[in-house]
């Protein structure tokens, strides 16, 4: 099943159990699912924008669709939730004497089940089954009649984001390179090292560009320079960048340890490593902001320097509101 016909599942099962009308909604695993959906979207700042707007408008087609498209987004982003939610909502439901199938789903005398909700097969449950029904026929309808730009950001080139919408969208050679900060983003004094490097992986369809910076002076009596090395990726689109940011994090969490990170982007890691020889700790993170791949190399970690988890914190944070920026551009 399409993420976007898993997504709008996901709507419809969220609004039935939100509303008034849910009281004629079954107390089974419907209602379990509904708080477990709730729980995964709740865990990144997309999902709990897009349950927001399901709260406040759950009748408002417009905010439904919109909602909808943030969980679709989620859903490309993350294979293993898609493949739980395929397994959920897909599967049929046990078939009982006396009852009549319809697609997977089960209407008896007393309850009407589709999928893992199941429904009271009462005035108010048969209104809930109408709900559901209009708010799938009006996904499709708008998809279909030019309905795009509301479910769907528009990406080409020369578009740009309204409000505070965070568009997902794959960036060329010239806009990732624009994600490396410039001198006047970054915090504190810092100079470039070396001038910014671009180009493009042809065989997995990403583009790179990478940029470096030195402390404009030393950070302890000895005079110790402190570097940070910045490489950003945008991939074809937002579940292949999930799927190299997966990547990222298991290569930057062998034999080191994690360090706490602010929730900035999608999805993120951190970690410290300490290399005895040089005496030098040296932190790394890779972040996630929707196609974008922002990988931060920062040393060496001062033990004398209390500020530098703060400032480390401030590289990362800069650079995925860029990254978010040229998404939205």
């Amino acid at each position: 099943m399409e993420a976007s016909a898993l997504a709008a599942m996901v709507v419809a099962i969220i609004t039935a159990t939100a509303t008034e009308a849910a009281g004629a909604v079954g107390q089974g695993a419907g209602n379990a699912l509904a708080e477990a959906l709730r729980a995964r979207l709740a865990a990144t700042e997309r999902g709990r924008t897009a349950l927001d707007t399901l709260d406040r408008a759950p009748d408002d087609l417009a905010a439904v669709a919109s909602a909808r498209s943030a969980i679709q987004e989620e859903i490309e982003a993350d294979p293993e939730l898609s493949h739980q939610l395929h397994v959920r909502l897909t599967a049929p439901s046990t078939q009982t004497t006396g009852s009549l199938m319809i697609s997977g789903s089960r209407v008896s005398r007393s309850s009407i089940a589709l999928g893992p909700l199941t429904v009271n097969n009462t005035r108010a449950g048969r209104a809930v089954i109408a709900l559901l029904a209009a708010l799938l026929v009006a996904v499709v309808a708008l998809a279909v009649y030019g309905g795009v730009e509301l479910l769907v950001p528009d990406d080409s080139p020369g578009s740009s984001g309204s409000g505070d919408h965070n568009a997902v969208r794959a960036l060329n050679a010239d806009e990732v390179r624009r994600v490396v900060p410039d001198l006047a983003s970054m915090p504190g004094d810092w100079k470039r090292d070396g001038s910014v490097s671009s180009g493009r992986n042809k065989s997995v369809s990403c583009s790179w560009a990478e940029g470096s910076f030195v402390s404009a002076y030393g950070r302890d009596s000895s005079g110790t320079l402190v570097r940070s090395m910045f490489r950003v990726w945008s991939c074809s689109s937002a579940a292949a960048s999930a799927k190299a940011f997966e990547e990222s994090r298991a290569a930057l969490t062998a034999g080191a340890d994690e360090l706490p990170l602010a929730e900035v982007g999608d999805q993120r890691a951190a970690t410290t490593t300490h290399d005895a020889a040089m005496d030098e700790t040296t932190a790394r993170a890779t972040i996630r902001v929707g196609t974008v791949l922002i990988e931060l190399r920062y040393g060496p970690a001062l033990s004398t320097d209390e500020e530098w988890t703060a400032e480390f914190e401030q590289l990362a944070t800069v650079t995925a509101d860029r990254a978010q920026r040229a998404q939205n551009a």
